[in-house]
């Protein structure tokens, strides 16, 4: 697994932010992603930020909720953060409906070292 994390934690860090679970399919395929061990750990991440930020799958704070989930991944593999790279990135990805799992990746990789 990506981080040690799981469905019900996430909606409860985005209910933390005023939203509401409206749709889970995308979450619960991101999820799915989370355990195949030949993924990479940015990978994985890339792909819940999709669903977070693409699909849109809480009524509010998805683009809050994925900066939590990068800060903790961060701090949970000991890496370092350009808070603002991420932000821009988050922003950029929401606003583009990015879907490319490989750009996400990168921009992740960019921000988070």
């Amino acid at each position: 697994m990506c981080m040690n994390i799981s469905n019900e934690d996430l909606i409860r860090i985005n209910e933390g932010f005023g939203g509401n679970l409206r749709s889970g399919s995308s979450i619960d395929f991101a999820f799915h992603m989370l355990e195949k061990k030949k993924l990479g750990l940015y990978k994985k991440l890339a792909f819940l930020f999709r669903a977070i930020l693409v699909d849109h799958p809480f009524s509010d704070g998805n683009k809050r909720t994925a900066m939590f989930i990068a800060l903790s991944f961060a701090s949970e593999y000991h890496k370092n953060v350009d808070e603002e790279l991420l932000l821009h990135h988050i922003l950029s990805i929401a606003k583009k409906n990015e879907t490319s799992i490989r750009n996400i990746e990168w921009r992740l990789k960019n921000a988070i070292k």
